[in-house]
């Protein structure tokens, strides 16, 4: 019976392990899609608090409006680290304040972030109060926090399969990803759920939970359209279970793979950009 038991429990690891390498691999290939080597847009992007009628969810109010210029370009020999600048361009009274970001693909190596004030006409490095700690504060006053705009690297959560399931008439694999303790100490998230739409290596939607392992929020990916034969999704949906505030992500205009100058995306250029 002994041995029994102990053939039971090898083919139940054994099959969990190979569970967890295809989930991971799974998320790989996201990852590794071609999503362009420069990207360029102007995003619309709108926040309101929001309350139930009707069955329906809609703004207790009008929503703040912003309106936005992207510009990213991958770098690297696989061109896996990236660098980000966003301007804003609307309201006025906000227009000139910027926002840029080093990705890097490198294992250990975080992302780094910086926020121009137009109105103090400083650049503010984002960090986290200390090297334990998860950062604060939302991108632009939406509910994507500067953790949720980082890179994600592959090494810093272990994967779990939870089953199939049918979302935006996609079948879709739904994966569970949970921070390894070196990440956890630094996030915002225990854990979250990714709906994997597995044929175009595209997340659909996305829960996220907090430290105490509630829901924190719901990330939704829609309007996919191909640009340049690359797919896009044109529009994300931030639901913040928390605040109970949304945000829509709009992009309006996007381009890829056109040629972006190298000194355009770094700091003096968020100054710059402002005058």
């Amino acid at each position: 019976m002994k041995q029994i038991a102990l053939v039971v429990l090898f083919l139940s690891l054994s099959l969990s392990l190979c569970q967890a390498n295809e989930a991971r691999q799974i998320i790989q290939e996201v990852l590794d899609r071609d999503d362009g080597a420069t990207e360029v847009a102007r995003i619309t992007l709108s926040t309101c608090s929001v309350i139930k009628k009707n069955k329906k969810i809609i703004c207790k109010s009008s929503p703040r409006v912003k309106v936005m210029d992207m510009i990213r370009k991958d770098y690297g020999p696989r061109g896996k680290d990236h660098k980000t600048v966003t301007i804003l361009l609307e309201p006025a009274c906000e227009k000139g304040i910027g926002f840029l970001q080093y990705d890097y693909d490198k294992k250990g190596e975080e992302t780094d972030q910086w926020l121009y004030l137009s109105a103090l006409g400083k650049v503010k490095r984002i960090v986290s109060g200390n090297e334990n700690e998860p950062k604060t504060g939302s991108f632009f006053g939406s509910e994507l926090s500067y953790e949720d705009m980082e890179k994600r690297h592959i090494d810093e959560y272990t994967y779990t399969i939870l089953g199939k399931e049918t979302y935006a008439k996609r079948m879709c694999t739904v994966i569970e990803s949970v921070p390894v303790p070196d990440r956890a100490k630094k996030s915002n998230y225990s854990k979250s759920l990714s709906w994997v739409d597995e044929p175009r290596n595209i997340i659909l939607k996305t829960i996220l939970y907090n430290r105490q392992g509630k829901k924190a929020k719901r990330i939704y990916y829609g309007n996919i359209k191909p640009v340049d034969n690359i797919l896009v999704p044109h529009t994300i949906v931030i639901f913040n279970l928390e605040t109970l505030r949304r945000t829509y992500f709009i992009y309006d205009n996007i381009a890829l793979n056109i040629g972006v100058k190298d000194e355009f995306l770094s700091q003096r250029t968020l100054t710059w950009k402002a005058t």
